[in-house]
């Protein structure tokens, strides 16, 4: 009888152990997935960043820039800088304490648009 008991434990104690080895490789393949899915977005969004440089070097170039500035001389009415323009660090005005207290109370037009979409 006390065989029988005995016998029955350890083979319920054996089901156990495989239910919870499975539940535990089960988790471990879904942990692995998802590791797999970030890896694959992390390396897209480093392709992206490669991309975007790239992208603005080729925006930025003075060469480029000159260009543009050439051939839209009209619509812009640009003029080179005279050394009056250039200030000195003690020409800019310091900013009133009230003045980020009232920038922080001031609604957030971008928070808004992001809130109406979302309704």
């Amino acid at each position: 009888m006390i065989r029988r008991i005995l016998n029955l434990l350890l083979l319920l104690a054996m089901i156990t152990g495989a239910a919870v080895t499975y539940d535990m490789k089960h988790k471990a393949e879904l942990a692995a997935d998802r590791n797999a899915k970030l890896e694959s977005e992390i390396a897209k969004d480093k392709d992206s960043i490669a991309l975007l440089r790239a992208e603005w070097s080729l925006l930025t170039q003075p060469s480029r820039l000159q260009a543009l500035v050439d051939k839209y001389a009209d619509h812009f009415q640009l003029q080179p800088f005279t050394p009056a323009q250039i200030a000195r660090i003690d020409d800019i005005p310091l900013r009133s304490p009230a003045a980020p207290a009232a920038a922080a109370a001031a609604p957030d037009p971008i928070a808004g648009l992001a809130a109406a979409a979302r309704q």
